[in-house]
């Protein structure tokens, strides 16, 4: 409330020259859970428009909530793949954003990470005198062991940059390596659940039939996001003689196929159920029917899945290779393990397995946690930095 105050107060002092501000994102095709954000956002500083090269079009219930303008010609050019399957390159960004930005005249832009979007409007900013905010999602080891061009590249957008914002304390520290002084980093989860954009769709439950306690992994199914590794835990109980559990995953992807081999292959068919894609608005039916959400990823700088899992009050278990751990108090309101140690993983499904009641406990613990970080918060955050002094 306090800040939300504060907010409001610098607003009041800015009101003789409305504060004009603009988002930059290369894609905003997963950026669902954005969209609160900006939503509130915008009560603060009306003058907003988000930039994106992919819209996947409005939530339901944000229908026209903020402004929205679509570039052509944004793709994300591959240089090389790697052995994880996860690809390294740049998002070719088309000059016309310049031209577009000329024309909004914005007083402070948000730029998602280092890339050519941010260099063009730092451009600008060197034209115009306009704020510009970096807005770091995380870390993932690719991004602290990038080549010598890139650091160098960062660096430099780093201290030309007026402030910095991250969802955690490790972003942060990045950050700071980068040259971005203390005290303009800022430090709060901005990418956080809204439990009302999860349960938009007909309530349904997908979990009619299968064994408790069920255990939830939403994502692509790809090398990076590690579903491999769930599934060798699972078959590793069974072999154990835990047959007493269900696996669900929720997600699509180009390993779909490998998936259902996998399962044929370990004699899974009754415990492991793949459905394929969900859309967003429909995935609270299954956190809200599941016990505990597991996310085995090798690599994710933040990972709002897990927090949308604490949020709806389940147990978590969180890979370490996740950014959003930091959120987790491991043996509280969740569990942190190595994906690449199936033991350890199927050592924290299996104590939900044998007390069952344990998950809920643990989970009301994380849902309490997640009430704090809300869309709302966070957008009065992000206003606050809009309308600190350059």
């Amino acid at each position: 409330m306090e800040m939300h105050k504060e907010v409001i107060v610098k607003i009041r002092e800015e009101s003789r020259k409305p504060v004009r501000v603009a988002w930059l994102f290369p894609s905003l095709a997963r950026g669902y859970y954005w969209q609160p954000v900006f939503k509130e956002f915008t009560r603060y500083l009306p003058e907003t428009t988000i930039f994106t090269g992919l819209w996947p079009g409005f939530a339901h219930g944000y229908e026209n909530a903020f402004q929205v303008r679509t570039l052509s010609g944004v793709r994300f050019v591959t240089l090389k793949r790697r052995h994880d399957g996860a690809s390294g390159g740049y998002v070719r960004t088309p000059l016309s954003i310049l031209a577009e930005l000329g024309k909004f005249k914005p007083d402070v832009v948000f730029t998602n990470g280092f890339h050519g979007f941010t260099v063009c409007v730092l451009l600008l900013r060197l034209i115009r005198g306009i704020r510009v905010v970096i807005f770091w999602e995380g870390n993932a080891p690719n991004s602290l062991g990038t080549s010598r061009i890139r650091a160098i590249t960062r660096r430099l957008i780093s201290r030309m940059a007026d402030a910095a914002v991250s969802n955690a304390e490790e972003g942060i520290q990045y950050l700071r390596q980068l040259g971005v002084s203390d005290d303009k980093v800022f430090c709060h989860p901005c990418e956080v659940p809204e439990i009302s954009l999860l349960c938009s769709g007909e309530e349904s439950a997908p979990f009619s039939g299968l064994r408790h306690p069920v255990f939830l992994y939403v994502g692509s199914i790809i090398p990076r996001k590690g579903w491999r590794h769930l599934i060798d835990a699972a078959s590793l109980l069974v072999r154990q003689g835990f047959k007493q559990f269900s696996v669900v995953l929720a997600g699509g992807g180009a390993q779909e196929d490998e998936l259902r081999s996998a399962i044929r292959e370990n004699r899974l068919e009754r415990i492991v159920h793949p459905v394929g894609s969900v859309p967003y608005h429909k995935l609270g039916a299954y956190y809200r029917d599941a016990d505990v959400f597991v996310s085995p990823t090798r690599e994710d700088t933040w990972g709002v899945a897990v927090l949308e899992g604490m949020a709806f009050g389940k147990a978590v278990l969180c890979s370490k290779y996740a950014g959003s751990r930091q959120m987790i108090t491991h043996g509280e309101d969740g569990f942190i393990f190595d994906p690449y140690n199936t033991s350890e993983l199927a050592e924290c499904m299996k104590r939900f397995i044998v007390d069952p009641d344990s998950a809920a406990r643990v989970g009301q613990r994380a849902r309490e946690k997640m009430m704090q970080f809300t869309a709302a918060r966070a957008a009065s955050v992000l206003a606050k930095v809009a309308l600190e002094p350059a």
